[in-house]
């Protein structure tokens, strides 16, 4: 297999190719209820070929990389009737070419440690999680190592080898309803990424503990704390994927023209940064633009969006890394990496300060956005009554909703601390994630809740 000689023949039939390949090693373990449910582990490879020509793309993927060549003329042939329908013209911002190799370095090589430790591992944690309130334990580990190879028409050549670990805790009690609570813990580093799950432990049985007596939410529209985590979703979902270059060029987002425009109180800064220490890093994007952080919003400011290549040129913007691929069956999409709030000035005790009635929430279990109207609703995990400034009863069933650039404009405390965990995002494809934040205050928000 010639990469070099099928990007050069492509290169001289088309205006723009590239090649990706890719080698996964993957394994996967699930522990229930101390039982043994699932251990797979795995290889495969195959690529990925784009091709541009003229204002029309083709894509092919293979896991077969003898017929490579085959999969990069199938390509050239769909770019070239895919350019007969094509009314729009299409092009790529320029980007900065690099010739490099990176590999993302391990404390602990993943590879090095056998499944019958990772298993020992699930089971000392299920021991941990084993009380007398818990009803039932659900252990996941997954890691995994990719090796990537990143060619274009253009002159880049990057290899990357990029390890990922992540461990789910989730348990289930009952009191006069089953009741759940988990946490993640996810990060772009080797096996000593397990550590962290240990100290996570206390987290996810305080929050069953609050689960299981647990009282109705109030509803209405009041003052409401979202806690990091909390923070971290809904500056991913309901901001990031408005932030997000194809659905700003489709005409789906909320934020589509507001550049430079207020969209937050000052004390908001968010970004999206795949150098972070986080579930979502990469040294360089699926098209070979190397990472580099996103200021997204400036003390309130619309300072950019996320971008492949495409949606900057369409928006007369520089490319900032933003091209991310589940694998080598498909095309990189507009997708975040690790997305924040930084940090303010407050501290938590602050927040509460002159509150007669509130809820601070944590958490999440799920929710719904729409980019294009600007809307969300989200589900905390946890929840508690905030009245005259002290944390009192336990809440279970809390949902908040709202506008997502009114509630940026609601935002009036942010505190100092920081903590940022991981998530899997969806848009057609899977894209390892991590989002965080500090505690925030928002004034007035609709909060309400199920019997």
């Amino acid at each position: 297999m010639d990469t070099e000689k099928i990007i050069t023949n492509l290169g001289e039939n088309a205006h723009y190719c590239d090649i990706r390949t890719e080698h996964w090693e993957r394994t996967a373990i699930t522990l229930k209820d101390g039982l043994l449910e699932k251990v797979t582990h795995g290889e495969e490879e195959g690529a990925m070929v784009r091709v541009l020509y003229e204002n029309g793309w083709g894509y092919t993927g293979t896991s077969n990389l003898e017929n490579l060549n085959q999969a990069a003329q199938r390509a050239l042939s769909m770019a070239k009737s895919n350019n007969k329908f094509k009314k729009e013209k299409t092009g790529l911002s320029d980007i900065e070419i690099y010739q490099e190799e990176v590999k993302i370095p391990m404390k602990e090589d993943i590879t090095d440690v056998g499944p019958e430790e990772k298993i020992a591992f699930l089971e000392e944690i299920n021991e941990i999680l084993s009380k007398n309130f818990v009803t039932s334990i659900e252990l996941r580990y997954e890691d995994s190592l990719v090796k990537k190879e990143i060619l274009s028409s253009e002159g880049t050549h990057i290899r990357m080898e990029i390890p990922r670990v992540l461990v789910y805790l989730i348990i289930t009690g009952k009191s006069d309803a089953i009741q759940r609570a988990r946490e993640g813990i996810g990060g772009t580093k080797g096996y000593e990424l397990t550590k962290e799950a240990y100290k996570r432990t206390g987290v996810v049985l305080e929050r069953l503990e609050a689960l299981l007596r647990a009282k109705t939410p109030p509803s209405g529209v009041m003052p409401l704390i979202m806690d990091s985590h909390l923070t971290g979703v809904f500056v991913h979902e309901a901001f990031g994927h408005a932030a997000e270059g194809d659905t700003v060029t489709s005409g789906s987002s909320c934020l589509e023209g507001k550049l430079g425009e207020k969209v937050a109180t000052d004390t908001v800064t968010i970004k999206d940064d795949p150098t972070l220490d986080g579930y979502g890093s990469f040294p360089f994007d699926d098209e070979g633009t190397k990472a580099r952080p996103r200021i997204l919003v400036r003390n309130g400011v619309l300072n950019n969006y996320i971008l492949d290549r495409e949606s900057a040129y369409k928006l007369g913007l520089e490319s900032n890394g933003g091209a991310r691929a589940e694998d080598f069956r498909v095309k990189p999409l507009v997708r975040m990496s690790n997305t924040i709030m930084e940090p303010g000035a407050m501290t938590f005790e602050e927040l509460l300060e002159g509150m007669d009635k509130g809820v601070y929430a944590q958490s999440s279990s799920g929710g719904e956005v729409s980019p294009a109207q600007g809307t969300f609703q989200f589900n905390a995990q946890v929840a508690y009554l905030i009245e005259n400034g002290e944390i009192t009863t336990p809440l279970r069933d809390v949902s908040f909703s709202g506008f997502t650039l009114d509630t940026l404009q609601n935002i009036t405390g942010v505190t100092k601390d920081f903590y940022m965990g991981m998530g899997h995002c969806g848009k057609g494809q899977r894209a390892q994630v991590s989002d965080g934040g500090p505690h925030v205050l928002v004034s007035k928000v609709t909060v309400g809740g199920r019997a």
